[in-house]
Order: C-alpha cells, then sequence, then structure tokens
C-alpha cells in the first residue's frame, strides 16, 4: 500500500499522527463549544425559573421538628409569612430556632394563649 501511494513507511505514519491531532482538536473545540452552550441555556432556564417563583423569605419551614418545646422555653413563635411554600410556626428559643408544623396541638394551644394575652393588652 505505501508503495502504490509513493510515500514512505515514517511519513505515512507521520500524515497520519497530524491528520489524528487536528481531528481530535476540532472535535475538542466542538464538544467544548456546545458544553459551554449547554451551560449557557441552563444558567438563563435557572434564572428565569427564579424570577418567575419570586425570592424564597428568610423565614420559611421546611422541616418540622418532631418534639414539642417547653412552653416556659419559648421566647416567641411566629407563623410564617403566606407566600412561604408550605405553612409553618418558627419557633424561637434562648438557644436556637426550631420549625414547628401549625397542626400540632401543643403549638395551636400556645398561640391561642399567646393571642389571648396580647388580646388583654
Amino acid at each position: 500500500m505505501w508503495c502504490r501511494l509513493g510515500l514512505s513507511q515514517t511519513s505515512a505514519a507521520a500524515h497520519y499522527q497530524s491528520l489524528k491531532i487536528s481531528f481530535r482538536s476540532e472535535t475538542m473545540r466542538a464538544s467544548s463549544l456546545c458544553l459551554l452552550f449547554g451551560l449557557v441555556l441552563l444558567m438563563a432556564q435557572t434564572s428565569a425559573q427564579s424570577q418567575a417563583a419570586g425570592p424564597i423569605p428568610e423565614e420559611c419551614c421546611f422541616n418540622f421538628i418532631d418534639f414539642q418545646i417547653p412552653t416556659a422555653k419559648i421566647v416567641s413563635a411566629l407563623k410564617t409569612e403566606s407566600h412561604c411554600p408550605v405553612p409553618g410556626i418558627v419557633v424561637t428559643t434562648p438557644r436556637t430556632r426550631f420549625c414547628v408544623d401549625p397542626a400540632e396541638d401543643w403549638i395551636k394551644s400556645f398561640m391561642e394563649k399567646k393571642a389571648a394575652q396580647q388580646n388583654k393588652k
């Protein structure tokens, strides 16, 4: 085969290597451009979704505790904002804050007592 093309074996190998290198670089450039284009589209999509949904408020509850907090340790208990995805109550103690499910009986009675105390004032 080398004889028919009039090439020596070393020049054929060099020609093949140069073709292989240029093909790899072209393939790498195309792959890089596709990856970059995909990332730009993903960022645009994510940005559009976050703007449409609006900002998530700071005081939203996503996970709730599964134990009762002694009422003597509760410093404050506030309902989450209405545009939070899940309703909840943020309970603050001297050390930390907890999210409580508003359907819990103990927090319902605490909130009712708190509302009654505020109505007396």
